[in-house]
């Protein structure tokens, strides 16, 4: 089952403006990108030889295995970057490759992110001053390296490998349950994504507003692709502008995404952050703490 999203346009140039990119979009790893989930860690590793063998990585850097080495925000995934060269100039796709389990991580602190405002996934604990968001940075370390365990690969770097230490630890956190709540709310709120099955709408403009939860969908036909860019183009720069206080009027969205999907259950996994993924990382999580 394969879906595909538009990258958002404020994504795009906070990475080019990075000092590593010289403001250069052929220099992003990820200016595109393709995502695999499968069931276990060895069929993460039988992919990522897979497509090794067949295709032509960005040279030293061509291979991340983040599962062996997790990152410090407690991030998981095998990542491949290709090298591809065309007559306008070279650029790279990032592939990641993935178990349920990672991916079930991944989409929590996103959503989470969505609810709070922050980035956990590129946070670090030394550079947060705020003592809420440096618990919740917490939470997501000591869950990752529970699902670590469940794997049998390394936890994130600085923590234990004993499940029961770490089960006690987090259920020492003051924010677990409150996280866990918002997340629940958050995403009975916004889903289930409703579209007809028999429509012939396969572009789907999601409009989220973060403050009151709400997601605001505009459906197009294939044959409308440039109606929908366009109206996707004009949230994006009214998004922009709205804060940075430029607008008359304030957005009332402070995220859009322009997805494809055949029906509404790959509409969901296209753009999971408020879906059952959720709902299986709430439960796992619960279970910790029980």
């Amino acid at each position: 089952m394969a879906t595909y999203r538009l990258k958002r346009l404020a994504s795009i140039v906070a990475k080019v403006q990075r000092p590593e990119a010289n403001f250069k979009l052929g220099e992003l790893d990820d200016i595109g990108g393709c995502r695999l989930i499968l069931e276990t860690v060895e069929q993460v590793h039988q992919a990522a030889d897979t497509l090794k063998a067949r295709l032509i990585l960005k040279g030293s850097d061509g291979e991340k295995n983040y599962i062996d080495t997790p990152r410090e925000s407690g991030y998981r995934s095998y990542h491949l970057l290709t090298n591809n060269e065309t007559p306008e100039g070279s650029y790279h796709i990032e592939i990641q490759i993935r178990t349920k389990l990672q991916h079930y991580w991944s989409t929590a602190v996103e959503a989470a992110g969505e609810i709070y405002g922050a980035e956990y996934k590129s946070m670090e604990t030394n550079r947060v001053n705020d003592e809420q968001e440096a618990e919740r940075l917490c939470f997501f370390k000591i869950v990752s390296s529970l699902f670590a365990l469940e794997e049998h690969t390394s936890p994130v770097p600085g923590f234990t490998d004993n499940q029961h230490d770490l089960r006690a630890q987090l259920r020492s956190l003051d924010c677990a349950k409150q996280l866990l709540d918002d997340l629940q709310q958050a995403t009975d709120s916004v889903l289930p994504i409703e579209t007809k099955q028999n429509s012939d709408k396969e572009l789907f403009l999601l409009k989220l507003s973060r403050s009151n939860q709400d997601l605001d969908i505009e459906s197009y036909g294939q044959r409308q692709l440039l109606d929908a860019m366009s109206q996707y183009s004009v949230y994006e720069h009214r998004i922009e502008a709205s804060l940075m206080g430029q607008e008359s009027e304030e957005c009332p969205y402070d995220n859009v995404v322009l997805v494809y999907a055949r029906d509404s259950k790959q509409l969901e996994i296209a753009y999971p952050n408020y879906s059952t993924n959720v709902k299986q990382f709430i439960g796992i999580v619960r279970d910790y703490l029980s």
